[in-house]
Order: structure tokens, then sequence, then C-alpha cells
């Protein structure tokens, strides 16, 4: 069910809203203390923070015009976090992306998917409903417990990171991808992430084309061996 608190519907749109004018303690100072506190046995407990979303957000898109066909163009992608009745919908989805870093056995990858939504809103799953058919995720991830570890081009653990982003395969082509990353966008800054992170492999030229077309340069190159494993980081600043 979409909560009623989802604001309306907004165009697909490449550039990053500004900043709200007032005094924002750095997000990286404010970690580095909390990490101090947690270090100190006779501190007190970090107060919980009021200030992000909970588990009714949302997000209306209106899909824009895809890259193979347009059949969904102005149609309203909405974007939540995943919750148990969708845990079926999101292995589907992960289970025809090809990609890999996630269990890939269907029973398995359910319970592992289980486990995860107790991690809200620190990382999740959000998934994109188009006339109450879920047909896209992605994984977005704001500390190191709730991502996978990386030997190398490792992301800023207190800033936001992308992955799995996926849709449909009989919907693919038609906006909903790019729609479905503006989505993640959205929660990033919600969780008042200053940045949003993620890696790209060199073998998918077209996806690191999609995401270079909506905003995001690269930060870092690994090679792989020989060319086989290769990867870009990429990042995007979240606020201007």
């Amino acid at each position: 069910m979409i909560s009623p608190t989802c604001p309306s519907a907004v165009p697909s749109t490449s550039a990053p809203p500004r900043r709200a004018s007032r005094t924002v303690t750095s997000r990286r100072s404010a970690a580095w203390r909390s990490r101090a506190v947690a270090l100190d046995p006779f501190a007190d407990p970090a107060p919980p923070r009021e200030d992000l979303p909970d588990s009714d957000w949302c997000e209306r898109v209106v899909v824009g015009r895809g890259s193979k066909h347009s059949d969904h163009e102005g149609d309203t992608l909405v974007v939540r976090a995943f919750t148990r009745e969708d845990v079926p919908d999101v292995a589907t989805l992960l289970l025809g992306s090809g990609m890999s870093g996630f269990p890939t056995e269907r029973r398995t990858l359910e319970v592992y998917l289980a486990g995860a939504i107790g991690a809200f809103p620190f990382g999740t799953y959000l998934v994109g409903v188009l006339n109450g058919e879920v047909v896209a995720t992605v994984g977005v991830s704001f500390n190191a417990d709730t991502r996978r570890k990386f030997t190398t081009l490792a992301p800023p653990v207190d800033e936001a990171y992308l992955s799995d982003l996926t849709v449909l395969e009989e919907r693919r082509g038609g906006g909903l991808g790019v729609a479905m990353l503006r989505g993640a966008e959205a929660f990033a800054r919600a969780m008042k992430s200053d940045e949003m992170w993620l890696h790209v492999a060199l073998k998918k030229p077209k996806v690191c084309a999609l995401y270079a077309d909506n905003g995001y340069s690269v930060a870092g190159i690994d090679p792989g061996l020989f060319g086989w494993r290769g990867r870009l980081l990429m990042r995007r600043k979240m606020f201007e």
C-alpha cells in the first residue's frame, strides 16, 4: 500500500537540488564524533537520530523516455523500501540480473533478503512499483556494516553506496532504470548523504555511459587481473 505521505511525482532530472541554506554539521565530522563516543566506555549513548526517513518513506518519479522505447514515458514509478512481502519479487529481479555478490540459490537469497529488512534505513533494497507491480530494485547502503567488503576501490563508509540496480528483463530500455536511480538518490538525500558512490564493471560500457550521462564521474579505476573483473568507482554529489 502506498503511503499517503508519499510526495507528488516529479520528473526524472539529472540536476541535483541545492542544499537548503542553513548551518549543517558535516556528516563526516558527525561520523567521527560518533566513533569517538563509541570508543569511550563512560560516555552516554548517542541519542537516536530523528531526522531520518521511516519505513513509510516513498518517492514518486515520473519516468522519462527510454533508450529503446517510450512505453513507460510519463508513467509514475513509486519507489519505496522493500518489505517482507516484496522478498520474492526482489529475489526474482536479482536472480535475473546476471549480477553477483549475493546468494544465487533462491531459497538462500530469500533468507538473506528477509534478514536484511531490519537494517533499514542504514541499508535496504528499494523497490520500484509500476501499476501495482514490482518492476525494479536497487540496494542502498549508508555504513560499512550494511555493504560488501572491498579490497580495492572502497567507497567512503560514511557516504551512500548504490548496488544491484536492475529492472525486469521485459521492461528494460523504457526509462525505468533511470527513474529507479532518481528514487535511490532521493532516499540518499533523505538520509543526509552528500554523495552517492557505486561500482560499474568495465565490461559493461553502456552501463558506465548511463551513469556518466546522469551526473556520475569516475573516482577510481581497477583494471582487474589481465582485464578480468575490472571496474570503475563512480560518484555524484547529492547537493550543490
